[in-house]
């Protein structure tokens, strides 16, 4: 599996989250754009970059755990799949 296909699961997975009620609709927007933007920086060869996007999306999502505004189901899927993500990302 490819990088990119990861950032895509994690997108579905973000808008899922937001429609089923577990992850705050503002919350979820913002997060998706990260995630884009990660994808942006991946797809320009910036892999630095992408990873700076990648760690601001696993903060948010860490905070956002705190303030109740993902659920923990939610936010066990989403950095289990930022782990696998990261994990994947050529070597600097």
């Amino acid at each position: 599996m490819r990088p990119v296909d990861l950032i895509a699961g994690l997108h579905t997975t973000v808008l899922g989250l937001a429609r089923d009620g577990q992850l705050d609709r503002d919350a979820g927007k913002e997060l998706t754009k990260r995630l884009r933007e990660a994808a942006e920086k991946l797809a320009d060869g910036k892999v630095d970059k992408a990873r700076d996007k990648l760690a601001e999306f696993g903060e948010k999502v860490a905070k956002l755990r705190k303030e109740n505004k993902l659920s923990d189901a939610g936010y066990q899927t989403l950095i289990a799949g930022l782990t696998q993500l990261v994990a994947l990302l050529p070597n600097r």
